[in-house]
C-alpha cells in the first residue's frame, strides 16, 4: 500500500546516499541499524568466535569491549599507545598484525575520550597486506571527517545516525565490505522468502 511503499523507498534512498557519502559500491552493503553498538555486535560476531585472536586499540568504546569479552577464550591484544601520536599507533598496529596474525583487527577513527584521530589509513593498509579483516568505529568520525569503505578496504565500518550524519536517535548505518558476511543477533520476524527457515 502507499504509505509502506513510500517508507520502504526512503529506507533505501538513505542507504543511497550514505553509499554515495562514505564510499560504498552499493547500496546493498549499507544496512541500516539501531545504533552505532547493533552494528559493531554483528560486526563482531560476523567476524570473531571462541578461541580467535583479536587487535584493538586503547581507546575502544565499551561496544566494542563488551561482545569482545562475551566471546569464551577470546584472545585480545590491546594498541595502548599515547595519544596524539598516530606514527607510533600506526607502527605499533602494524607490528602486532604481523606478529600475532589476527583473525580481526577492531580501530575507532577517533577517541570518544580524547579526541584522537587514530591513523585508520595505515591500519588498513597494513590489514589489506595481511589479508586480516578491518572493523571501525567511526561512531565519532561519520560525517565530520572524509571517510571512503572502499579506500580502507575494511571488512565493516559502523556509525550512529544522530551525531555528525544528522540523523534521528535509535538510528544507526553498518557498512559491509565486498562481499562480507554478516552473522544474525536476532532470528525470524523477516516477512521475504517466510518458507525458508534460515534467515535470507
Amino acid at each position: 500500500y502507499p504509505a509502506s511503499r513510500l517508507a520502504g523507498e526512503t529506507a533505501y534512498l538513505c542507504r543511497q546516499e550514505a553509499a554515495e557519502l562514505l564510499g560504498v559500491p552499493q547500496p546493498e552493503n549499507v544496512v541500516i541499524t539501531g545504533s552505532a553498538t547493533h552494528g559493531l555486535n554483528l560486526a563482531i560476531r560476523s567476524l570473531l568466535g571462541p578461541g580467535d585472536r583479536v587487535v584493538i586499540s586503547g581507546y575502544e568504546h565499551n561496544a566494542v569491549t563488551r561482545p569482545l569479552h562475551a566471546i569464551p577464550g577470546l584472545s585480545v591484544t590491546v594498541i595502548d599507545t599515547p595519544p596524539f601520536q598516530p606514527d607510533l599507533a600506526a607502527e605499533e598496529f602494524c607490528r602486532a598484525i604481523r606478529q600475532k596474525r589476527p583473525r580481526a583487527v577492531i580501530c575507532t577513527h577517533v577517541s570518544n575520550v580524547f579526541g584522537a584521530v587514530l591513523p585508520v589509513e595505515d591500519i588498513a593498509r597494513c590489514c589489506r597486506e595481511t589479508d586480516t579483516p578491518l572493523i571501525v568505529d567511526a561512531s565519532q568520525s561519520a560525517g565530520i571527517l572524509p571517510l571512503d569503505m572502499t579506500a580502507l578496504g575494511a571488512a565493516f565500518v559502523a556509525m550512529p545516525g544522530h551525531k555528525g550524519l544528522y540523523g534521528p536517535q535509535g538510528t544507526g548505518v553498518l557498512l559491509c565490505g565486498e562481499g562480507q558476511k554478516t552473522a544474525t543477533l536476532l532470528e525470524g520476524g523477516t516477512g521475504s522468502q517466510s518458507i525458508q527457515q534460515s534467515m535470507p
